[in-house]
């Protein structure tokens, strides 16, 4: 039996510290601002009030049974429009890497990970209005979606497990990428762009929501050379939403499609490599009160992928992997209110996944659940909310995951939260059937299973200050890695999936934001993160057990007047073993009497560093673009 401490010696404060920076600070900064004089209206107000609930019908991500309840117990960041337009980002990826305490693990513009509290990229869930689109071959192709940027409404990121209401994979985190509706009127938009690494863009959006059929779609294509050699790419994205009533309900149907042709040189293994891959998505779903006080909401889903890789670029016959991977079923869920202030849901999901894949075999799984949550969520000072999930899957049987989370107002400026939940993860197709040159998987493993907690304070203040600080505990056993034998080197031997037997996550997190003078908004986070595994033997893990151990994001945005606006945005890092970067990136915009034009600057410093294949990232790159609304 072996111990390890995964802990930067020296830059990891002890946890003691931590412990006492998550619940001193909180105080300090409540007595801050008791001694404060603030106006009637800073007064009455919470951070609830300073974080925009959404105006559709959808859940915030985190509970099934209200919108606002998650953003008072759990640590939840919505990216909404406006930062979106204020960030240097081209992509829901691009957007991610400024959300506190998700790390993008980009390998180029076409592929990327995601991990959330330094769970890996098979730990964290994605949804697209609260719709599952986690493929069941790999957690690589998560964030291989249709969605144009222009066609996101917000991200909302959910920091903390949430097996309860989405099931498997929800361990780290989830992320929920709303898109936008038809809204009122009739309108369009096209976006062109250039710069850096003969990368190009085009896109164009258009939506009608006046009369009985509502509808927005939106398409986007882009190219590049790519950072360096072997990383050029093509995408295609395309999307269309169509609405209208029925039966005294509401009917969507939505689509996407997403084309990503790249090369993929030591993505995965030290070859030349290509990749080809298809996503396509259609959701049908019915919303209506059936009695008073009495909601349904059925949903369809059928979510197609196909991935073609070639392991050398220049010769296709010598090694090639053609997958193609399905998930069908629905899921049925219905909210009743009994008073107000609180809220019941039920719901029961059945889906079937299925694969077709020249390297991996013919595969077909069931999984099922059933799901139920209670929520006080009222004007008192007590917000409450307690559910059960009880999954069944053909590949790894029965699990039930229950959770509690709650919040209290102290007083006006001050909350306290808290949580706790299970969740599970199971082996996605290629870490059980999955062979190439250098890795070899096993199919004989076991299940994840992980508790997690957290407490966490929230205050607000004059001047738009908003201060959240969470701490949190994820206890895991069964983690499912790629490994290889301490001293071996990567080709001597392939690296194999295996169980953890145990690990522990522990970590803090500090937001702030506020407006200073002058109408300069300004944000920061900070997330802490320390590891300890116990195992037999001693491995040398791929991806799993290598989190980012500390981040700092800080940003500043201010309009200048005259249509112009200018943000900053910098981010420093730091991942076990490997030396810290800082990044800058900053973007300028301009209101035009025809439009608007913007100026990007990414990694303004030309800071080198190895991304997460150990290949050089991409340098300092200039990219301008152009939009046009009417």
């Amino acid at each position: 039996m072996r111990w390890m401490v995964e802990r930067p010696a020296g830059r990891f404060p002890a946890w003691g510290a931590v412990l006492a920076l998550g619940v001193v600070f909180p105080a300090i900064l409540s007595a801050h601002l008791e001694a404060q004089e603030p106006s009637p209206a800073q007064e009455s107000a919470t951070v609830a009030d300073t974080v925009p609930v959404p105006l559709d019908t959808l859940q915030v991500v985190g509970s099934r049974v209200s919108g606002e309840l998650p953003l008072r117990t759990r640590s939840v960041e919505l990216l909404d429009r406006e930062r979106i337009e204020s960030l240097p980002a081209r992509s829901v990826p691009e957007l991610l890497e400024h959300a506190l305490g998700v790390e993008l693990l980009p390998r180029s513009d076409a592929q990327a990970d995601l991990s959330i509290r330094g769970a890996g990229f098979e730990q964290v869930l994605v949804l697209v209005d609260g719709v599952r689109m986690n493929d069941p071959q790999t957690g690589h192709f998560a964030l291989n979606l249709g969605i144009p940027l222009d066609e996101v409404e917000r991200v909302e990121v959910l920091r903390g497990p949430a097996s309860t209401q989405y099931g498997a994979d929800a361990v780290g985190g989830v992320v929920n990428v709303v898109t936008r509706a038809g809204g009122g009127g009739s309108g369009a938009s096209a976006r062109v762009e250039g710069g850096s690494f003969s990368t190009a863009r085009a896109g164009a959006n258009a939506f009608h929501g006046a009369g009985v059929l509502r509808f927005r779609g939106g398409v986007e294509w882009s190219r590049s050379d790519g950072h360096r050699e072997g990383t050029d790419h093509e995408i295609l994205l395309a999307r269309l939403r169509v609405g209208a009533p029925l039966a005294g309900g509401d009917a969507v149907v939505d689509g996407s499609f997403g084309l990503r042709e790249f090369g993929a040189a030591d993505f995965y293994a030290p070859f030349p490599s290509w990749e080809d891959t298809r996503a396509r998505s259609l959701t049908l779903r019915w919303s209506g009160e059936v009695a008073p006080g009495l909601d349904v909401e059925p949903r369809f889903l059928l979510r197609s992928h196909d991935d073609d890789f070639i392991l050398v670029r220049d010769d296709p016959g010598m090694y090639r992997n053609i997958h193609t991977s399905t998930q069908l079923g629905g899921e049925v869920v219905a909210r009743y209110r009994p008073a107000a202030g609180v809220g019941v849901v039920a719901g029961v999901e059945l889906f079937r996944n299925r694969l077709e894949s020249t390297n991996l075999g013919d595969r077909e799984e069931d999984r099922g659940a059933v799901f139920t949550e209670v929520a006080l969520s009222g004007s008192g000072p007590v917000s409450f909310s307690a559910g059960v999930r009880a999954d069944r899957h053909d590949a790894y049987g029965t699990f039930i995951s229950p959770s509690v989370s709650a919040a209290y107002d102290v007083a006006s400026p001050l909350r306290l939260r808290g949580s706790v939940g299970r969740s599970f993860r199971g082996g996605t197709f290629t870490e059980r059937y999955y062979t190439d040159p250098v890795h070899q998987a096993r199919e004989e493993l076991d299940p994840e299973r992980s508790w997690s907690s957290e407490v966490g304070a929230d205050l607000s203040g004059p001047h738009g200050l908003t201060a959240r600080t969470t701490l949190f505990l994820r206890s895991s056993s069964s983690l499912i890695d790629w490994a290889l034998p301490a001293g071996v080197e990567e080709g001597e031997e392939p690296w194999e999936t295996r169980n953890v037997d145990s690990a522990q996550f522990r970590g803090l997190e500090l937001e702030l934001s506020g407006l200073a003078p002058g109408e300069l908004r300004w944000r920061g986070g900070v997330t802490l993160l320390s590891l300890r595994t116990e195992e037999e033997g001693d491995h040398r893990s791929k991806h799993l057990l290598r989190p980012m151990t500390e981040q700092l994001h800080f940003g500043v945005e201010r309009s200048l007047g005259a249509g112009l606006s200018v943000s900053v945005r910098g981010s420093h890092e730091r991942r076990k073993g490997e030396d810290s970067r800082l990044i800058w990136s900053n973007r300028a915009a301009v209101e035009l009497p025809a439009g608007r034009l913007h100026l990007d600057l990414l990694n303004a410093t030309d800071e080198e560093y190895l991304d997460v294949v150990g290949q050089p990232a991409a340098g300092r790159r200039v990219l301008a673009g152009y939009s046009l609304s009417w």
